[in-house]
């Protein structure tokens, strides 16, 4: 038997070895692929998250640099 190594795994690839898994055992756990599939929601609504969260920061500061070019000017006239 060998190592599962999960990092470099995909949730469809992790879904056929637990599959594979529940034929072997005899019978399936339904709350754990229900959980499995909430984790993947939860995680796809958090980088969309981060994303916006990126991009507002960017814009921000983008937004404040302008800001303070426009007061130096005006303070140096």
């Amino acid at each position: 038997m060998g190592v599962l190594k999960i990092v470099n795994t995909t949730a469809e690839q992790i879904r056929a070895l637990l599959e594979k898994l529940f034929k072997d055992a005899g019978y399936t756990v339904p709350e754990l692929l229900e959980y499995i599939e909430k984790l993947e929601k939860d995680q796809d609504l958090m980088a969309e998250t981060i994303k916006k969260m990126k991009l507002e920061s960017i814009r921000k500061a983008s937004a404040s640099t302008g800001m303070n070019t426009r007061l130096k000017d005006a303070l140096r006239e």
